[in-house]
């Protein structure tokens, strides 16, 4: 177990170092983070449920082996112990991609709202800034009242 949590944080980092040389934003580097951590965890619990397996087999070639009905036991914690771990892992990684998809959401909606802008292409100066050709800008709706009055 302390070997697979040594591995496990020995390439989650490797891969975080990773992850800011490519010059992700934050939310994508946590969600990937997450999503190889959630890997190892898998991997992991695959590993001790085929160890587990393994220990099952022996079990009913041998029966009367004491040794080998410990070895279940224990095996059978360390499934228990992975399983949650596993799950845990899964949660973070379905929070990490939620928190990436608004920060995608927002880069969209900031984008979207750059690229219309309220400058009009068409004209230039003061005209550009209308959306239409009969707008009128703030600083002409005081001196249009004047002159009418």
């Amino acid at each position: 177990m302390k070997r697979f949590l040594l591995t496990a944080f020995t390439a989650g980092s490797m891969f975080l170092s990773a992850c800011s040389l490519s010059g992700g934003s934050a939310a994508q580097t946590m969600a990937m983070e997450r999503a190889s951590t959630y890997e190892g965890m898998y991997k992991a619990y695959m590993e001790a449920e085929e160890r587990y397996l393994n220990v099952l087999f022996n079990i009913e070639r041998m029966p009367d082996e004491e040794e080998l009905w410990s070895m279940k036991r224990d095996q059978m914690l360390e499934l228990v112990q992975l399983r949650e771990m596993m799950l845990n892992a899964r949660a973070d990684l379905d929070n990490a991609i939620q928190e990436w998809e608004k920060y995608l959401i927002e880069m969209k909606a900031e984008a979207k709202k750059q690229k219309a802008g309220n400058f009009n292409p068409n004209f230039t100066g003061k005209d550009g800034m209308r959306t239409s050709p009969g707008q009128l800008l703030p600083s002409e709706i005081h001196s249009s009242k004047r002159n009418y009055e």
